[in-house]
């Protein structure tokens, strides 16, 4: 009777793996929504970052500000955008944050998760500021985050977007803006 429970119990254990292993691969990847948006909005061809496309890949992008560091480790984009310039707005930052992640989630094959640093350099003493800071995962990446970043009428974001983004503002950012972000 013991060869047919061991038997069983092993036919029951692949049968389960079998039916969970594809959810598990479909939370991976994340919703259907996401996956729907990337082929709606990147129908070109998308590329799978690497150190040797790194630098030419990101240099295409449409920024208006300069990318003061990069780092690409295990599916992580990591990113720091200097502000050159004063006149630079809260709108301006967002729009580059919206092309980061447009290119990120929907540019990309393997870009997981994209950490990206608002800094400013003081010209004194080159020292580098924070301003803001945000993770944006591909898994929470939607349609309506990107055209709530694109679409905005105001420079304050909605509390949804500070949370999904997992945005942190300094308190240099409030003073240089004023409280356009608070927290």
């Amino acid at each position: 009777m013991k060869p047919w429970t061991v038997l069983g119990g092993s036919i029951l254990i692949t049968t389960a793996a079998a039916i969970l292993l594809p959810s598990l691969q479909m939370l991976d990847s994340g919703t259907a929504a996401v996956r729907e948006t990337q082929a709606t909005i990147s129908p070109q061809q998308r590329v799978l970052l690497t150190d040797d496309n790194l630098v030419d890949t990101l240099n295409e992008l449409p920024l208006t500000t300069p990318i003061a560091s990069v780092s690409w480790e295990h599916s992580v984009l990591t990113l720091d955008v200097k502000l050159s310039k004063e006149e630079t707005t809260p709108l301006e930052i967002y729009q580059n944050m919206t092309e980061l992640a447009a290119f990120s989630f929907y540019g990309t094959t393997n870009v997981r998760q994209l950490l990206l640093r608002v800094v400013t350099e003081d010209e004194w003493s080159g020292e580098r500021h924070l301003l803001l800071a945000s993770d944006i995962r591909r898994n929470e990446w939607t349609n309506e985050a990107l055209e709530q970043l694109r679409n905005r009428e105001g420079a304050e974001l909605p509390e949804d977007l500070k949370s999904r983004f997992r945005i942190t503002v300094t308190p240099m950012w409030q003073n240089r803006f004023s409280g356009v972000y608070t927290n």
